[in-house]
């Protein structure tokens, strides 16, 4: 289908957990500082056994980063497209962070509203704020139909049979407890439409979120294979509720 806007201006969806890459970043520059003393102490093996941070660090550093750059938006684009959003519906982003997915939705709908759920917690994402991701509603052209709503996946305030798509990515993975993250599955099945869709993408607990949709109640639970675009690799855990969906008027 596309995303169907009249762009302003090009959206940032922000770096990925960023320190983790910075931990990388210093990995690699460890290897630096043994391979210099190695080589200016004439200690061969010093040298060459600096290589191996120094390779670590800077090949996963920079696979995180193209992932966050590129990868990311690549998959989100084709699982958005795969998932035939309608003109009318209304969706809803846990943990919503700068709009990825929450935004790559209400783009593909020239109607409907999207809500994104967030705690704004910017070491999870670099730069993770209510006023960018509004920012890149706005360079999108679909501000007047995106809802920010400061609050917590485990408890939505939403009514029941609230909407018709709901999507996560890297972010049920933060809630550290399996309780929380069990609860947040029976939220999604709560607020969602008979008929709507579940899509999160996640590097972990995916089994464990496959697990706890078909608890809650959802049905045509799947979970897929790792997906190459995305560095740590992900699996996309898909479902949906029961019933006929209509779309949102």
């Amino acid at each position: 289908m596309g995303i169907r806007t009249s762009a302003v201006g090009k959206p940032d969806f922000g770096l990925d957990a960023p320190p983790v890459i910075y931990t990388f970043l210093g990995v690699a520059a460890v290897g630096v500082v043994l391979g210099g003393a190695g080589l200016l102490f004439s200690l061969p093996l010093l040298a060459f056994f600096g290589l191996v941070p120094l390779a670590i660090g800077l090949l996963t550093a920079s696979a995180m980063t193209l992932s966050s750059r590129l990868g990311k938006i690549a998959l989100r684009d084709k699982l958005l497209d795969d998932l035939f959003l309608e003109d009318k519906e209304r969706v809803l982003d846990l943990g919503c962070g700068r709009g990825l997915m929450l935004l790559g939705m209400v783009a593909r709908m020239s109607g409907g509203e999207a809500v994104g759920i967030d705690l704004w917690r910017a070491g999870d994402q670099k730069g993770t704020s209510r006023r960018n991701c509004l920012e890149n509603a706005r360079r999108l052209g679909v501000a007047d139909r995106v809802n920010l709503v400061d609050g917590d996946m485990r408890f939505l305030p939403f009514p029941e049979n609230s909407f018709d798509v709901v999507t996560a990515s890297l972010a049920i993975h933060n809630i550290s407890d399996r309780e929380g993250r069990r609860k947040t599955m029976d939220e999604v099945a709560r607020v969602l439409r008979p008929g709507g869709s579940v899509l999160i993408v996640d590097f972990s607990k995916t089994e464990e979120y496959a697990e706890d949709a078909h608890a809650a109640g959802l049905v045509d639970v799947r979970r897929s294979s790792r997906k190459l675009l995305m560095y740590p690799l992900v699996r996309v855990v898909s479902a949906s509720k029961s019933g006929v969906r209509e779309v949102s008027r």
